[in-house]
């Protein structure tokens, strides 16, 4: 009892430091949701993702020690009550012992798999490199912590599988536990008394293991067994990946922007730092990581975890700590090194979310602390002066229009679909092209369609990434006056952060609008044969799948379903991580206005990856994406043998060539 009340105690006081946190958990929702994280830990299938041989491994771990705690009580049962024994001789006994039997021992290869891995073969997957920010407390923590628990699970399972063969041994064979039947030929030349007192001595190791590993074992990263569902039902439902609560900018009572301390943080962000696995798959989907950044999206929860340890005490009782995020959770340019990818959520098995604990960050340091990159000042400054981050004059938006015969909303009033160029569409020599292909299709297709021309400005998608959330709400109140103005179905957009700024960022503001990104809305006019291209392609190409469209908004197939259209002999050749597991090109979160110097640079990465397929094109469907490519291609000497082209460019082009047939 003493052993149960001192893990009572400290999970208690684990819960009255997630309290600490903003944005107060509604328990009672995250009770309705408790199939989620049911079938979260009995698919286990986030683990799959990556790493699937492991993924297995650490699976059959998992359900193997839950499946213990039954194991456990039925042992005590059998242990205290005079010839007990669970359904013997019946199929649901021989069933039960056959799965405890493998169980044990497929848990008992998985645990020491995992320890030989992280300590003799020291697999660099688990390991955290420099110039990342992690604590001396976590490396050292996390070496005792597998270690200690490691050798828990070897000895209790270990030592209720050599009880199970001694009771084999001292009575009768017992065909269904094969392995515990195998291991008791071992025993059969000893004496009956000695046989029973062994059985005895396992069983109370076994067991009594259980009442001193309990008080440690909320302390232990192994708590997400249980605090991993949890995480899972607690989520927020958002829209996007990158979608955050609006701010009130009217409220005279808010004090505080972003997150600068740990109190700043949602209690479901604490959450996180207890869910975490420290199984290291976010940091290796993190394309800053993989590229030399400061930034490890593992560390950044690892280092939650091991702070809450470190101040247990003082958290649990309430007080308040001055130390800022950035000392302890992860540096300023780590924060700025995210690309908003969202990989690191795509990957996580338990749910968690670095990526939103970043964001709420830069907005601290942008609105509060006024500490961030140069370029980005002058990035908000020129979308404030001119309503794009180009800083171009808003009376050149419709200079790519010139020689195309492109509608006006202004003129035309009332349309099914409004073209948003964007500023990149607009004012990017490579985004103009794509703005006309854009055009092209849509005025072959006979589209009823229109275009803001100079009266669209950003959507302010790079000032809500980069932290600017005021801007972001001021150029999106903007834009609401000017749809006001007009009568429209639904808006196409070729690029993908201002399709996911418009569909969803806006929702959040209760500006409802029906969105589609290009892909999308080609797609669906080749389908109705409003279109019909040449399939003119005989080279291999290879898709670059564009975060904000496919993680974001799970879009994968129609850029797909384009693409197949234009080609001839020619085939797709994925890219080694493609779809759910792209690489990004590195223009997210407003890293496409400032760079991070630290390691390599991410777009070249990429059209290095790229250039394993062998293939002659790199297609896209993102302008930010087509501008880091090119640059990509440049800088790592590949102009010659690579091309970059929006799938809008390929269409047209083939288009064109069935006209002049």
């Amino acid at each position: 009892m003493t052993c149960l009340g001192v893990s009572y105690l400290t999970f208690s006081k684990m819960f009255r430091i997630i309290g600490l946190g903003s944005n107060q958990l509604l328990w009672w929702n995250v009770i309705k949701n408790w199939k989620s994280g049911l079938s979260a830990f009995l698919t286990q299938k986030t683990l799959f993702k990556t790493r699937p041989v492991i993924g297995i491994v650490h699976a059959f771990v998992a359900w193997g020690f839950s499946l213990y705690l039954i194991v456990n009580i039925i042992d005590v049962l059998y242990g205290f009550i005079p010839d007990f024994k669970f359904f013997p001789d019946n199929i649901i006994g021989n069933t039960y012992r056959l799965f405890v039997d493998l169980f044990s021992v497929f848990v008992l290869c998985g645990v020491f798999y995992f320890l030989i891995r992280r300590f003799l073969l020291q697999d660099q997957r688990l390991i955290t490199k420099k110039p990342v920010l992690l604590s001396e407390i976590a490396k050292s923590g996390m070496r005792f912590d597998s270690l200690l628990v490691g050798a828990f699970i070897i000895i209790h399972v270990g030592s209720r599988f050599l009880s199970a063969s001694f009771e084999i041994a001292g009575s009768h064979p017992d065909w269904s536990q094969p392995a515990a039947n195998m291991t008791a030929r071992l025993w059969i030349n000893l004496q009956y008394d000695t046989i029973l007192l062994m059985e005895h001595i396992t069983w109370w190791l076994a067991l009594g293991l259980i009442l001193l590993f309990l008080p440690y074992f909320p302390m232990s990263k192994h708590a997400h067994l249980f605090m991993g569902p949890l995480n899972i039902m607690a989520k927020e439902k958002r829209r996007s990946m990158a979608s955050l609560e609006k701010i009130d900018f009217e409220d005279d009572t808010i004090e505080q922007f972003g997150s600068s301390r740990i109190e700043h943080l949602p209690q479901n962000q604490l959450l996180d730092g207890y869910a975490c696995i420290q199984c290291n798959r976010c940091q290796d989907a993190c394309p800053a990581y993989e590229t030399g950044k400061e930034l490890s999206p593992s560390a950044l929860e690892i280092n939650k975890r091991y702070f809450f340890n470190q101040n247990f005490t003082s958290l649990a009782n309430g007080e308040k700590l001055d130390t800022p995020l950035t000392d302890w959770m992860l540096t300023e340019e780590a924060a700025w090194s995210c690309t908003t990818c969202g990989y690191c959520i795509e990957v996580c098995p338990v749910g968690n979310e670095p990526m939103i604990d970043i964001l709420r960050l830069r907005q601290d340091l942008v609105m509060m602390e006024s500490k961030f990159p140069q370029d980005a000042i002058e990035t908000f400054e020129k979308m404030e002066n001119y309503g794009n981050p180009w800083g171009m004059s808003p009376q050149d938006r419709e200079n790519w229009m010139d020689g195309y015969n492109v509608p006006l909303m202004r003129d035309k009033k009332k349309v099914d679909v409004l073209y948003w160029t964007g500023c990149s569409g607009a004012y990017d020599a490579r985004g103009k092209e794509i703005s006309q292909s854009v055009a092209d299709i849509m005025n072959k297709a006979g589209v009823d369609y229109a275009c803001l021309g100079n009266e669209e400005t950003c959507t302010g998608d790079s000032a809500r990434r980069i932290g600017n959330e005021y801007l972001f709400q001021s150029m999106a109140e903007k834009n609401k006056e000017i749809f006001a103005q007009y009568n429209f179905k639904k808006i196409v957009t070729q690029c993908p952060h201002c399709f996911t700024t418009l569909k969803n960022d806006y929702a959040e503001l209760g500006i409802d609008l029906e969105v589609s990104h290009h892909s999308q809305f080609i797609d669906e006019l080749i389908e109705s044969k409003k279109i019909s291209p040449d399939a003119w392609i005989d080279e291999d190409i290879t898709f670059h799948d564009p975060c904000y469209l496919g993680r974001h908004n799970n879009e994968y197939d129609a850029p797909r379903n384009v693409l197949q259209s234009v080609l001839r002999n020619g085939k797709i050749n994925e890219m080694e991580k493609s779809k759910s597991e792209s690489f990004c090109c590195g223009a997210g979160g407003g890293n496409m206005w400032y760079e991070i110097k630290t390691g390599e640079r991410v777009n070249q990465n990429r059209i290095n990856q790229a250039v394993e397929t062998n293939a002659k094109t790199v297609a896209a469907a993102c302008n930010f994406c087509n501008i880091m490519l090119e640059d990509g291609v440049k800088t790592t000497g590949n102009e010659e043998t690579l091309k970059v082209l929006d799938i809008a460019e390929m269409v047209s082009r083939g288009l064109v060539e069935k006209e002049r047939v």
